[in-house]
């Protein structure tokens, strides 16, 4: 072969089909007969995510168990604040009334005892 051209020609058809051929290689199409089967960590990571999401579902059950306890005994403590607060203002007005009443001397009272008579002799 003694003409360029062809030289030329020649050897990008062969470079051409060389590429060609690595794109294909590359592209694995043939099934691997050593490919595993599954990483055991992905398996590990599902499995936790699993657990977790229970764990979470009882978790919520507790804290809405817990939240509804403290609403109810809220309830009640506020009832007693409040009943507190309406004996403390009848107090508080019974003593105002206490204090507009018009403040008389102690009352006097009558005693008729005989009168005493001490005599000694020394």
């Amino acid at each position: 072969m003694t003409s360029h051209v062809g030289r030329i020609y020649v050897t990008a058809i062969t470079l051409f089909v060389f590429f060609l051929t690595w794109a294909v290689v590359a592209a694995r199409p043939f099934p691997s007969a050593s490919r595993p089967t599954a990483d055991p960590r992905l398996q590990a990571l599902v499995v936790r995510e699993q657990r977790l999401r229970r764990e979470s579902v009882l978790v919520q059950k507790l804290v809405a168990h817990r939240w509804a306890t403290y609403r109810t005994q809220l309830a009640k403590r506020q009832s007693q604040i409040a009943a507190a607060k309406q004996a403390q203002a009848r107090q508080a007005q019974l003593a105002a009334v206490a204090a507009a009443a018009p403040a008389s001397g102690p009352s006097v009272r009558v005693v008729s005892l005989p009168a005493i008579t001490v005599t000694r002799t020394s």
